[in-house]
């Protein structure tokens, strides 16, 4: 599991390259909470490398949505592939965050 980032000038994006498990999920959510200890405005979650989500890492996003919404910022989610856009539309977390095709998308409609 490897999270990275950078910065735009209308979010963060933050890359998550393997799957987010639940062996994975509490490391990846410290890593992106260490991101955002600046004062950031909008994040793009970029998971074009992910092919599984536990729930775990569906609580990890949810959490850091509301944080941001709290904050007046947005959460977005770019690049799924068909695996885990089936797990977020089971979830009903399509209907909770954006989510784009791609990271020039996001960017643009933020």
């Amino acid at each position: 599991m490897e999270i990275t980032s950078k910065s735009t000038e209308k979010a963060v994006v933050v890359y998550v390259d393997g799957d987010l498990t639940t062996a994975h999920s509490p490391d990846v959510g410290a890593e992106i909470n260490e991101i955002l200890s600046e004062n950031i405005n909008n994040v793009i979650i970029n998971i074009e490398r992910v092919n599984y989500i536990a729930s775990t890492g569906l609580r990890i996003i949810l959490e850091l949505g509301k944080r941001l919404k709290e904050q007046d910022a947005e959460l977005v989610i770019c690049s799924m592939n068909a695996t885990t856009r089936s797990v977020f539309d089971m979830s009903g977390f399509s209907k909770i965050f954006r989510i784009f095709d791609t990271e020039e998308d996001a960017l643009n409609e933020l």
